[in-house]
Formats: C-alpha cells, structure tokens, sequence
C-alpha cells in the first residue's frame, strides 16, 4: 500500500514538475538575464549529495585569479530573511553554514545570501558594479534566472538515469531537464576508475554535442582544528559526527585513514540541539580525537560551551574536488572564455 501511495504521489509530482518547467520553456513564466555579467549556476536534480559546495569552491578558486568574483546562495536553514551579505564573523542562523564556509576559506570574495537570486544578483551588482562573474550555489532549478552558464552535478553512485522522481526516488525534476546544462559533472567517482567504467555513464547520460562532460572525484586532506592550532592525537579512540546528505564517503575515509571510529549522524544541514550537543560531548570527553566535516565544524564553532580540553581534540576533514582525466585545461580554458566574452572589463579581457 506504501508503494503503491509513493507511485501516485511520484506521478503527480512528476506531472507538476514537467508543466512549471513547460510554462518557462514556452515563455509563459518569465525568465530574466543579467546583462553585462556572467552568471554560473551550479546544481542537481536530485535531492542532495552531490557535492555542490566542493565544486562550487573549485569553480570559484579557479575564476578568482582573472576576476572579480561574487557567489550567491538560497542560504539554507538560515534564520533570516531576504538578501544579506556574509561575513568572515557571520554566523550559521544569519547565513547558512555552506556560504559561511565558502566565505572564511575565500574572503576576498563576495559573498551573499537570497532566495531571490535575481533581486540577489542586482543588490551585488549596485554595491559592486565591478564584478566580472557571479556563481549561484544550488540554482539549477532556479528558473526566473536565466544563467549565462549552467552546471548540473549527477553523483557517480547515485545516476540521474537510474532513478525516479520523489517519493519513489530522489529526482526533484525530470531527467530531461539535463538538455539545460552546458556542463555536467559527474561526481564523487572513485579514483580509480577505468575507460570501460565511464563509457557506461557516458553512453547512459546520453548528452547532447554541445553539452561539455567531466568525471570528478573527491579528495580529503589532513585534518584542520576546529578551534585552536594543534594537532590531532595519534590514537585508535576516534569519534566522529556527520551532518551531510551521505556521509559514506566521510565514514569510508576515517575508518581507513585513521581507526574505526564511533560515528553520530545527523541530517544535512542539521541545527543541533542543546541535546544533540551534550551527546557530542559525551563523545568528546570519551575519545581522544574528533572528527567532523568542514560544513559541520561552521556550525559547531558557533556553539560556546565546549571546554578547553574538547576543543583541542575538535578537527575537521577539508574535502576538495580533483579532476579525472587530466581535463583541468580543457575545462578552465572553457570557462574563463565564456566569463570574458560577458565582461568586457575584466583583467584577463584586456591583457
């Protein structure tokens, strides 16, 4: 009976899916460009995970030596409203912990927050009438905008060509909807891949000649301090908490980098409890190194009633995103022309 109630719902769901994306497509919901500024879209259509904050920074250190450069995002489970800038000294409740994140690891960025990404883009635009490039984090679906450049993330272990609409599945729109990337990433793949491995997605993907194709993986580096400059432990007495769409690959990394650690998990972009905090540090007090995500630690940092001796053991996984292929040129070279033919006072246009 459940089943058959997530068919129905899946159907219709499709169903108003497929028509508000007709309604933009025949010119009935109006859709606006920015003029004179390149605008990158960066998302999914499917429910999280796909790992769009790495690929977001990947895309932003790379613009960010040739240009001036903004991001904008939703600024999701933030506890405020409209359009507001984001700060080094921001918290998550103002922010969301991904802008927050993306802001303290880029701060000659600009970065900001609204669910109105055209009223978000032209508050920028007016303060900072320079900016050659703005990259909008998790717009994919955001249609009244009408981007310069779209980039649409499919994960690797989870393919768009596989799966079904929600309930059933985790598609927030329609696999067509792909026609609308100019580049797709597919991500989290393992580094070892091999030809045969990616002429399946390719072949599955079905892309069309205009449509640029990378394979991605995800690479964690050494463990950064929450709080304090120290180092971790060497110990085997590991805890760790999680609070992403799929920690897999988190939990596959420590268990093999470090031990076998005692894992909390939570929901992406989970608030955490006075409750969840005290389970926390129990499990601090009780190990003798802690380990979290980058997204994690920004929420975490917010929380004051840690002691001397919890923040020494408190570390968090930096996670970057690496290209398969030894497409890095191809890539950068394709973007960096399309943000130079929109702005025609960039630094690089005039070198």
């Amino acid at each position: 009976m459940l089943n058959f109630l997530k068919i129905i719902i899946s159907l219709f769901y499709g169903a108003g899916v497929a028509i508000r994306n007709k309604f933009y497509d025949y010119g009935i919901f109006g859709q606006e460009k920015i003029e004179d500024i390149a605008t990158i879209v960066l998302g999914n259509i499917t429910v999280g995970g796909t790992g769009k904050t790495p690929h977001s920074e990947f895309i932003l250190d790379m613009l960010q030596k040739h240009f001036k450069v903004a991001l904008l995002s939703r600024g999701y489970k933030r506890k405020t409203k409209g359009f507001r800038y984001v700060e080094t000294t921001s918290t998550v409740s103002e922010t969301g912990d991904e802008p927050l994140q993306i802001k303290r690891k880029f701060p000659d960025i600009i970065v900001a927050v609204d669910a109105d990404r055209v009223q978000g883009i032209k508050c920028m635009k007016k303060k900072y009438p320079d900016i050659d490039v703005v990259v909008l984090d998790d717009a994919f679906q955001h249609r009244h905008l009408k981007p310069s450049l779209s980039i649409l993330l499919c994960d690797y272990w989870q393919p768009v060509y596989k799966d079904k609409m929600l309930p059933r599945g985790t598609l927030r729109d329609g696999k067509n909807q792909k026609y609308r990337a100019d580049i797709v990433f597919v991500t989290k793949c393992p580094q070892n891949i091999n030809p045969m491995e990616m002429r399946i997605v390719i072949n599955n993907l079905e892309l069309f000649p205009y449509q640029q194709l990378f394979f991605t993986t995800l690479e964690y580096h050494d463990l950064k301090p929450v709080f304090d400059e120290n180092k971790p432990a060497k110990t085997d007495k590991i805890a760790a908490v999680a609070g992403i769409a799929n920690p897999r690959l988190f939990e596959e990394y420590i268990s093999a980098t470090y031990a076998k650690p005692q894992i909390l998990t939570f929901s992406d972009h989970h608030n955490f409890s006075q409750e969840d905090i005290n389970n926390i540090c129990e499990l601090i007090d009780k190990n003798d190194l802690f380990i979290t995500t980058e997204k994690d630690a920004m929420r975490l940092m917010m929380y004051k009633g840690f002691t001397v001796e919890q923040r020494e053991k408190m570390f968090y996984l930096p996670i970057k995103v690496r290209l398969l292929n030894n497409k890095d040129e191809v890539l950068t070279t394709f973007i960096i022309n399309h943000v130079r033919k929109y702005k025609k006072n960039s630094r690089l246009y005039s070198e």
